[in-house]
C-alpha cells in the first residue's frame, strides 16, 4: 500500500478537558506516517502545556504553533496556519474534543489512494453522545444520514444535494482527508467565518468550496467520533436566533462567491434561490415575509 505522509492539524482553544484524548487518539493509529500540528488559537488554560508537553516528547513529529502574539484569530485560521507549516501531501484535520478509532487512517488513506480522480474523502461521524449519559440527558448517539458511501461524485453534485441546499447531511471535519493540492485549489479554509455564530459555518463554506471544484470520495467506514457536549462551541451557540444570524452570514457569503466564481449552473442557482431569499433580504424585511409566511400556511391548513 502507498503510505503518503499525513498531516494532521488539530486546532484548540481553552481545550484542557479533552485534548490529550484526541492527540492519544493520533498517537493510536495504526497507519504511522503522519505528522501533528497543535495550533494553539490563544489558549488561556492549561491545553498551552498539554501540547508543548506532547510536542516535547514527539519532537520533529508533533508541533506546537500558535498565532502572533498568542492571538485568538478562530478555528479556520488555526486550521490553515497548520496546513501552512505541514509537509504531508495528504491534510487532516481533527476538532480538539473528538477523536479517532485506531483504523481511521489507515483505512481512509487507502481508500483515497485507491480513486485518485478524487481530491477530498469524507465519512460517516457518529454524533457521540453517550459518552456523558449526565451531561446529555435522553440524547443517543446516532450517525447522520449523509451521501451514500462507496463512491465518487463529480463537482458539483454534492453542493445541491448537500446541507444546506439539499437533504443529506454535512460531513464533520474530524472525518476529512483532503489532498494538498485540492486544499490550495479552494483557498483553504475561509477566514471571514471568524469566531462566535458566523463559526457556525466554518465548515460549510469550505464543504461548498470543495463540492463545487473538486471529486469527492465518499467513504462508508465510520471511523470519527464527534464528541457532543454542553462545552463544543456548536452546543453553546446552537440557539434559533444563533442559528438564523449563521444562516444569514453563510448564504450572503455564498451569493458573492458563486458570481466569483463564475458559477452558471441553473441547478446550483435554482436551489441557492430556493433556499436563501429569505436571508438576502434586509433583516427587517424578512422578518416581515416569514411573519406573512407563516400567516398564509396556517390559512391554507
Amino acid at each position: 500500500m502507498d503510505t503518503p505522509l499525513v498531516s494532521v492539524t488539530i486546532p484548540f482553544y481553552n481545550a484542557e478537558r479533552f485534548l490529550r484524548a484526541t492527540v492519544e487518539s493520533v498517537l493510536a493509529q495504526t497507519y504511522t506516517n503522519w505528522e501533528l500540528l497543535l495550533v494553539d488559537d490563544g489558549s488561556d488554560d492549561g491545553s498551552t502545556a498539554i501540547a508543548r508537553s506532547f510536542a516535547a516528547k514527539h519532537p520533529g513529529r508533533i508541533v506546537y504553533l500558535e498565532h502572533d502574539g498568542h492571538r485568538n484569530l478562530g478555528v479556520n485560521s488555526a486550521r490553515n496556519l497548520g496546513a501552512r507549516y505541514s509537509r504531508g501531501s495528504i491534510l487532516a484535520f481533527l476538532d480538539s474534543d473528538d477523536i479517532w478509532l485506531q483504523g481511521k487512517l489507515e483505512i481512509h488513506v487507502a481508500e483515497l489512494s485507491a480513486h485518485p480522480e478524487a481530491g477530498f474523502l469524507f465519512a460517516p461521524t457518529l454524533y457521540w453522545y453517550e459518552w456523558d449519559p449526565e451531561g446529555n440527558p435522553g440524547m443517543h448517539d446516532h450517525i447522520p444520514v449523509y451521501a451514500p458511501g462507496g463512491k465518487v461524485y463529480a463537482p458539483p453534485d454534492l453542493l445541491v444535494r448537500s446541507y444546506p441546499l439539499g437533504s443529506y447531511g454535512a460531513p464533520c471535519p474530524c472525518s476529512f482527508l483532503i489532498c494538498r493540492e485540492a486544499f490550495e485549489r479552494v483557498g483553504g479554509f475561509d477566514e471571514d467565518f471568524h469566531r462566535g455564530t458566523f463559526q457556525l459555518y466554518e465548515d460549510i463554506a469550505f464543504l461548498a468550496k470543495m463540492y463545487l471544484q473538486i471529486s469527492v470520495y465518499v467513504s462508508a467506514e465510520c471511523l470519527d467520533r464527534n464528541r457532543c457536549s454542553q462545552y463544543s462551541m456548536t452546543r453553546q451557540a446552537a440557539s434559533v436566533q444563533a442559528e438564523e444570524a449563521a444562516r444569514r452570514y453563510y448564504f450572503r457569503w455564498q451569493r458573492d462567491y458563486l458570481p466569483a466564481q463564475n458559477v452558471s449552473d441553473g441547478r446550483i442557482l435554482r436551489a441557492v434561490h430556493r433556499e436563501s431569499w429569505y436571508y438576502v433580504l434586509p433583516l427587517p424585511l424578512a422578518r416581515l415575509c416569514r411573519r406573512l409566511q407563516n400567516k398564509f400556511r396556517r390559512l391554507v391548513a
